[in-house]
């Protein structure tokens, strides 16, 4: 493993929590393999870091701990029907990745973006202001008078800013990348 596979793999991860976001905001679902691919992601980079003797993560047991906790919540709040499947593993997947030292700011972001997609929401929601929307997607069913939210796009949002926070993508490590030994 090189520093170098590893940032490329941070940038892969977050690929595929735009596209965790699109496909929710399009369907309303995020496909287990989207959080799989994530976490598989996590591994690789975190290998990859270690191998090559980068400090990026810090220490495993602090991602084990975030993810297990935003798991044991986020699947309480799956069996009451607050948040779907599809949210509690990919919510999971990130603090998995964040780690308990970012948890704060991925989870803080993730609620902001959460509520001002919300907000929107209600928006479209009272006004119906789409003519044509797209059957079956997000904003088709708001205006059928579905309570929806794609809220696979704010967890990908709060998931960017902690990864720039936690250093993941901060100048010394994209450096590792553009710049290889």
């Amino acid at each position: 493993f090189q520093a170098e596979d590893g940032i490329r793999d941070l940038v892969r991860s977050r690929g595929l929590g735009g596209l965790a976001g699109w496909s929710d905001f399009k369907g309303m679902t995020i496909p287990n393999a989207i959080a799989g691919g994530v976490l598989a992601v996590f591994f690789v980079a975190y290998g990859a870091a270690y191998f090559a003797g980068a400090d990026i993560f810090g220490g495993l047991k602090g991602h084990f701990l975030s993810g297990g906790l935003v798991l044991a919540i986020t699947f309480f709040m799956f069996s009451i029907g607050m948040i779907g499947g599809g949210d509690s593993k990919l919510v999971t997947v990130f603090a998995f990745w964040v780690g308990v030292r970012s948890l704060f700011v991925f989870l803080f972001y993730m609620m902001f973006f959460g509520a001002l997609l919300g907000l929107l929401a209600l928006f479209i929601k009272k006004k119906k202001p789409f003519k044509e929307a797209v059957e079956g997607g997000w904003i088709y069913r708001l205006q059928q008078g579905e309570g929806v939210v794609p809220y696979g796009i704010p967890i990908a949002l709060g998931a960017a800013i902690a990864f720039f926070e936690a250093g993941f993508l901060g100048s010394d490590n994209l450096r590792l990348f553009l710049m290889p030994n």
